[in-house]
This record gives C-alpha cells, sequence and structure tokens, in this order.
C-alpha cells in the first residue's frame, strides 16, 4: 500500500488520534469526586437495615467459641455476717417507716369503711400481728382460730393479741389511700409502698455471674382484674410475677404481670412479651453475667439485642422452633437423631449458636455464649439394662441445667411454710407472699455467710427456726432498738430444758410431784431489744436458778418479759444479761 491509501484509509476511520492534552481524562462517573455544588444536590446514600443485615447471615456447622463468664467462676457472694440479727435483716426490706405508713393507712380505711370508727392501731401492732401471721405460716393450723382456743391454744400468740382483735386488724389491713391521686397506668398502686421496699433492697443485693429469670405464682383464687392460670405451676391460680434469681434462690428483682402495660408498648411491638420482660429485668444488671430463661422468653431477636444493647450480658435457655428463623429446617429431625447426639448450628457472625440434643425427647437450646463443647456426661437409666448408663451432653444443656431451677428453689422454700390467710382481698395476699419472700431472702443470706465463714452444718440455723425466731422477736416487739448484729454465746443461744429424774415407783394413792414449768430463753433479737424488761419478785417456797450463764446462784427475781429467773441483788445478773452482746 502506497502512501496516498494509507491517507484516505485514515480519513475514512472512526478514530480520534488528535493530540489535544488539555482535554480531560475519561473516568467511571462512581469514580470521579463531585463537585461541591453537585454534593449538596445528591441525596445521601441510604442506611441498611436491619433487616437486609440480618438476610446477608447464614448458619454453619461448627462448634461455638466459648465466651463470658465460666460457670466455675460463680462465687455467691454474702451481706453482713452470720451474726447478724435476723429481726435487723429483715427490716432492711420493710422498714420502721413502713410500718407507720400501713398502721396510718389502715386507721384511714377502716374510719371510712366504719363511720369514722378507727381500729386506732400503731406501727408496734402491726408489727406483732404480722408476726403472729408468720407464726401461723409455720404452725399450720386447720383454723386460725384454734391459736385462741383452751386446748390448744399458742402462748405467744394469745399473750401478744386477742382473737377478735387480730381478725379486725386483718380485715382492715390496708397499704394506701383509696381517695389519693393516683399515678395513670399503675394498676399496683394498692400495694406499691411495700413493693418499692422490697425491691429497693433487692436491688442492692450482690448480683451473680450466672442469674436465671422465671414466673413465679402468688396464689389467689378470689377476684382480681389480671389474675392468670399457669395449669404447669403447683399452684396454676393466682397473680404471676417475673422474677430475677440466682442459682441459689435469692430473688434479686421481679415485676407482676398487670396485662398489656406490664412493659412499655414499644418493647412489645419490637420484642414481644416475654423478650420484653426480660429487658426490663436487665435494668439492674450491667456486668458480664449470663442470663438463663425457658422457651416462654428466649427468642433470636432477644439474643439479637442482647448482643448489640448489653454488652458483656450473654443469653442462654430452651427455645421453640418458630423463634430462631430458616436455620430450624437445617437443624436434624427428631427420628435422625440418637440418644446422646446433638445438632449444632453456629452463625456466620459467631455470636449465637443452635444446639438439638436428643435425650428421652430432643430439646432445642439457643446460646450467645456457649455451644456444645466441651462435652460433659449424665447418667440416665436404661429399662432393658436395669442400670444407668452414661450419656453424652453437651456443655450448654449442663450449664442450663444447673442455673437454671433459683425460681423453682425460692418457690420450694415458700411454700414449706407459707402465710396462707384466707381472704377475699389480693393486697392481703399478695402482702403475705412477700413477706415469706423477704424471709426467705434473709435465710439464704445468712447460709451463704455461714458458708463463707466455715460453720459447720449443724450449728446453722435451718428455714425453720429463723422463721420462728423471725416470728417470736416480731411478736415480742415493743419499739425498742433494734441491733444489726449481736455475739451469742452458745450456752444462751440454745434452749435449756430441764430433765429432772422421776422415779416410777410410786405407792397407790401417793400424789405425784408437780415441776415447774421450763421456759426457754428468749431469742437475742427479744433479750436485747431494751423495752419491756422489769424485775418482778415472786413469793416462791423455794428460789429458782439464776438463768445467766455464768451464775450458779438461786433466785426469786423474774423478767417481765423473758419470764426468767435473774439475780437483781448479788451478782447483778438482770442488768448483764439484757446488755451484753
Amino acid at each position: 500500500m502506497d502512501d496516498r491509501a494509507i491517507l484516505e484509509a485514515l480519513d475514512t476511520s472512526d478514530g480520534d488520534f488528535s493530540g489535544d492534552e488539555d482535554e480531560p481524562e475519561y473516568l467511571p462517573p462512581e469514580v470521579n469526586e463531585p463537585s461541591s455544588s453537585e454534593s449538596e444536590e445528591e441525596p445521601s446514600q441510604p442506611q441498611v437495615s436491619h433487616e437486609e443485615v440480618t438476610s446477608r447471615q447464614f448458619w454453619l456447622s461448627k462448634e461455638m467459641i466459648s465466651r463470658g463468664p465460666d460457670i466455675t467462676e460463680d462465687v455467691l457472694l454474702s451481706q453482713g455476717s452470720s451474726k447478724s440479727n435476723c429481726l435487723y435483716s429483715f427490716f432492711e426490706y420493710l422498714d420502721l417507716e413502713f410500718w407507720k405508713l400501713v398502721a396510718d393507712q389502715t386507721n384511714l380505711y377502716s374510719a371510712q369503711t366504719r363511720d369514722l370508727r378507727s381500729v386506732c392501731t400503731n406501727h408496734v401492732e402491726m408489727f406483732q400481728f404480722t408476726g403472729i401471721q408468720i407464726l401461723m405460716g409455720t404452725l399450720k393450723y386447720p383454723q386460725a382460730r384454734l391459736y385462741w382456743s383452751r386446748e390448744l391454744c399458742v402462748p405467744l400468740v394469745k399473750d401478744t393479741m386477742t382473737r377478735d382483735r387480730f381478725f379486725e386488724l386483718r380485715n382492715h389491713l390496708h397499704f394506701a389511700d383509696n381517695t389519693a391521686t393516683r399515678v395513670d397506668g399503675d394498676k399496683l398502686w394498692k400495694i406499691r409502698p411495700m413493693l418499692s421496699n422490697i425491691l429497693k433492697k433487692c436491688h442492692s443485693l450482690p448480683r451473680s455471674m450466672h442469674m436465671s429469670i422465671d414466673e413465679q405464682m402468688v396464689p389467689f383464687s378470689g377476684r382480681c382484674d389480671y389474675r392468670q392460670y399457669v395449669p404447669s405451676k403447683p399452684n396454676p391460680l393466682g397473680l404471676k410475677n417475673f422474677v430475677l434469681a440466682t442459682r441459689d434462690g435469692l430473688v434479686l428483682d421481679f415485676e407482676i404481670y398487670v396485662g398489656s402495660c406490664t412493659i412499655p408498648q414499644v418493647d412489645m411491638a419490637v420484642l414481644g412479651l416475654g423478650a420484653g420482660v426480660v429487658k426490663l429485668l436487665c435494668r439492674t444488671v450491667d456486668k458480664n453475667c449470663v442470663l438463663y430463661t425457658d422457651r416462654f422468653f428466649t427468642s433470636l431477636k432477644l439474643a439479637n439485642y442482647l448482643n448489640e444493647n448489653k454488652n458483656n450480658v450473654y443469653l442462654t435457655g430452651t427455645v421453640m422452633s418458630n423463634r430462631f428463623g430458616d436455620v430450624s429446617k437445617k437443624l436434624k429431625t427428631d427420628k435422625l437423631l440418637k440418644r446422646g447426639e446433638f445438632d449444632e448450628k453456629v452463625r456466620n457472625d459467631e455470636k449465637v449458636c443452635v444446639v438439638k440434643w436428643k435425650d428421652t425427647k430432643a430439646v432445642t437450646m439457643l446460646s450467645t455464649c456457649s455451644g456444645s463443647a466441651p462435652m460433659a456426661t449424665c447418667k440416665r437409666w436404661v429399662k432393658t439394662a436395669k442400670r444407668k448408663i452414661d450419656v453424652p451432653q453437651p456443655n450448654v444443656v449442663k450449664n442450663y441445667n444447673t442455673c437454671m431451677g433459683g425460681i423453682d428453689l425460692c418457690d420450694r422454700l415458700i411454700a414449706y411454710y407459707r402465710s396462707a390467710m384466707r381472704t377475699k382481698k389480693w393486697p392481703v395476699r399478695a402482702f403475705s407472699h412477700f413477706v415469706d419472700l423477704s424471709i426467705v431472702n434473709c435465710w439464704i443470706m445468712y447460709v451463704r455467710c455461714c458458708n463463707q465463714e466455715g460453720i459447720e452444718p449443724k450449728d446453722k440455723l435451718g428455714l425453720l427456726q429463723y422463721r420462728l425466731n423471725v416470728a417470736t422477736a416480731m411478736a415480742r416487739f415493743s419499739g425498742g432498738r433494734v441491733d444489726p448484729d449481736f455475739t451469742s454465746r452458745p450456752s444462751i443461744s440454745r434452749e435449756e430444758v430441764d430433765q429432772p429424774t422421776v422415779s416410777t415407783e410410786r405407792n397407790e394413792g401417793e400424789p405425784k410431784k408437780k415441776y415447774r414449768a421450763v421456759v426457754p430463753l428468749p431469742n437475742p433479737e427479744v433479750r436485747l431489744d431494751g423495752v419491756g424488761h422489769l424485775p418482778r419478785f415472786m413469793d416462791d417456797k423455794f428460789p429458782s436458778k439464776c438463768r445467766h450463764p455464768q451464775c450458779s446462784s438461786r433466785c426469786r427475781t423474774i423478767c417481765t418479759k423473758c419470764k426468767i429467773y435473774l439475780c437483781v441483788m448479788k451478782n447483778n445478773c438482770f442488768e448483764m444479761y439484757h446488755t451484753y452482746k
């Protein structure tokens, strides 16, 4: 091709070979940096929604990497000491100002309903009334009137208050003014002063690393707008109470269910009732811990909420198959799993895992802190072999079984000696329930102190004796001081019962010898209250032994409150017995 042909070909082509260096270089639109005017006109990029993020998440068949506190590191902390005054511990839940409020409101309510005729009570009498009620729940006579009967009367009850006075106070027991202006939406205004005092103390108790949330029933079969029926509970009918507790039964927080206004409407719409209750009870939880819940509360929405809003607060619980998304379809069916086998799925961000384990039946667990590893074993009875065998058990199931029973344990301790009064008023029933709950909390804290101080089990007070000490101190309360602690000696802390030798050989017609009844020593709460202890001279034929542990003399002087003999003139045992700790 000659030069002429080449020039004709260039003229007819579409290419532009002009060497203009001033023309800007072409770049794609997304690479070019917009000018200031263009950036103001263009709208901002839309934020990626939470639904779009979760839609990109997927599940893998792998082991969950454990995180959060280990169950072996959980230490049940204590408050006070084993020598703490049980009456003072009870006063921390319901203080003296509360009992003055109860007395005032009871007087006001009785005047409103009886044509201005008040019962004219005070805080000391209301405190004694509650002590009698606790004692009745411990002794459990079939009828309240039997405590004042001639044949079966209890001297402590009979000497503290008359039968008609007890029923009069019970019929007019009140905690709030019916005519006062109330907070809108508060359906528990009738018992709000009591709930506020108990919650204040529960919120100050030491938190554990492993806590559980479950339902608790306040037995009541009368008329109430928010009474519930839960057939799986021992007491299926009554008020439903959502409780946060430790694994040894110590109640840390609670909320009574009153319908749709129990939790905020925003939480109800976004999380649902179960997850909304967990969010509400987490108001005092702000450290590294694990929450254990059952299938009523557990859901994937709750797990996502805790991961995003509650740092170092993890979740473990049984879950329904319709509450954790499409991963339920990827798990093995019950027929494909044999006893001891499991299937585990972990989300790609490794913050949530689902474990399905087959025991007698299949159970599905959802956790944000632990999975199947490390594997454990449990004992199961085999009917064909007639012996127990070791069955493999995932770690998440073992932790759940260890820490989930705190509320059930608290219910069992309350049910042993429940202060059950027959009443048609739900505030009275709620009052007796939370008094029992406070005593159980005091006793659990007392047991923790004993374990921390290394006290032998034989020297610990059981729940029965602890309740009797509280009831006796309350029934004998006279408005004196209540010391936070006392130091009691073994020789005066136990009941001294003399066992005189009685000869079985006796001539016919010879009268039986009469032995003076031995009065048990009073509790330290009564001995050291400093009120009502007065000496009285007894015109006895023979003097009685002084009950001071360091005195061996005999005297005829008795304490009018303790009902025991003490020296007054010789060794001054009367003053020392009522003052030293």
